[in-house]
C-alpha cells in the first residue's frame, strides 16, 4: 500500500506543477491497488475526449473539460484548455494513465474581502468543495472502471492556495454568505484515503467522498459538512442557488439527496 501512496504522492505534485498557481484548485487522484495497464495510442485520445464530455455533461456547473484535444504520451493522455491570449487562464486539469491511476482538478474560488477584518481572501465555497471533490472522485472511479480495474485504490484531495493571498470558506450558514470555521490558511491542505472504486460508481459514491470532504473542511475549522449528512445524503436547500441543479445531477448519477 506505501508504494501506492507514493506513486500517488508523486502523481499530484507532478500534476499541481502544470497548473496556474494563481488561484486555489482542489485536486483529486487515485491510484489502483491492482492496476491493468492497457495501450494508449493516439485514437485512444479521440475516444477518451468523448467519454470525458459525456461524463461532465451531467455536472451541476458547466466545465469544459475535454473541450480541446489532449496531449498524448506513452503512459498518459493530459487534457488542458490552450493558452493563448485574450483567453481565460486554465481552468481544469486532467490526467488519464494507462494502468488505470487518473487525476482532475478544477480551478476553486474567487478574491473577496472578508467581513473579519476586511483583508482581501480567496473565498472557497462550502457547497463547491462538496461537490467537486464527489465529482472528480466518481470520475476517477469511472475512468478506473473503463480500463478493467475495480477493488481499491489509493486517494488523495488536495486543496492548492493561490498566490499571495489566504483562503477562508465561506457559506450560507449565517444570515448572508461569509466566513465560516474561522480558520484562514496560506499553504495546501491534503487527504488521504483508501477507497472502494465499485462504491464511488454507486449510491454509495457521497458515502465514500464524505470523509475526504470532513477533512478538507476541518483544516479550515468546520466540524462537519451541511451539504452531505452523515448517511450520505446530499442537502440540496444549502447549496444555495443551486438546488435544482444538484439535483438534476444527483438523479442523473444516481446519488441520494433531499430538499
Amino acid at each position: 500500500m506505501i508504494e501506492h501512496y507514493e506513486r500517488l504522492g508523486r502523481l499530484v505534485t507532478d500534476a499541481t506543477a502544470q497548473i496556474d498557481g494563481e488561484s486555489p484548485w482542489l485536486v483529486v487522484g487515485a491510484v489502483p491497488i491492482q492496476p491493468t495497464p492497457v495501450e494508449l495510442v493516439p485514437a485512444s485520445g479521440d475516444e477518451l475526449r468523448r467519454w470525458l464530455q459525456q461524463h461532465v455533461a451531467d455536472w451541476p456547473a458547466p466545465i469544459p473539460i475535454a473541450s480541446e484535444q489532449p496531449a498524448t504520451y506513452a503512459d498518459k493522455l493530459t487534457f488542458l484548455p490552450s493558452r493563448s491570449p485574450g483567453r481565460p487562464a486554465t481552468t481544469y486539469y486532467c490526467e488519464l494513465h494507462a494502468d488505470g491511476s487518473a487525476l482532475g482538478a478544477l480551478q476553486l474560488g474567487t478574491r473577496r474581502d472578508s467581513p473579519t477584518d476586511d483583508s482581501e481572501v480567496w473565498v472557497l465555497g462550502e457547497g463547491a468543495i462538496a461537490w467537486i471533490t464527489i465529482a472528480l472522485l466518481r470520475l476517477m472511479a469511472a475512468f478506473a472502471h473503463r480500463t478493467m480495474v475495480l477493488g481499491e485504490a489509493a486517494a488523495e484531495a488536495t486543496i492548492t492556495p493561490g498566490a499571495g493571498t489566504a483562503m477562508e470558506v465561506w457559506n450560507h450558514a449565517g444570515s448572508m454568505y461569509g466566513p465560516a470555521g474561522g480558520h484562514r490558511l496560506s499553504e495546501a491542505v491534503s487527504t488521504r484515503r483508501t477507497i472502494d472504486l465499485a462504491r464511488c460508481l454507486s449510491p454509495h459514491l457521497t458515502m465514500t467522498a464524505r470523509p475526504l470532504v470532513l477533512d478538507l473542511l476541518r483544516r479550515f475549522g468546520l466540524s462537519g459538512s451541511r451539504h452531505i449528512d452523515p448517511s450520505g445524503v446530499l442537502q440540496r436547500g444549502h447549496f444555495t442557488g443551486f438546488d435544482e441543479a444538484i439535483r438534476a445531477w444527483a438523479d442523473a448519477i444516481g446519488a441520494p439527496s433531499e430538499p
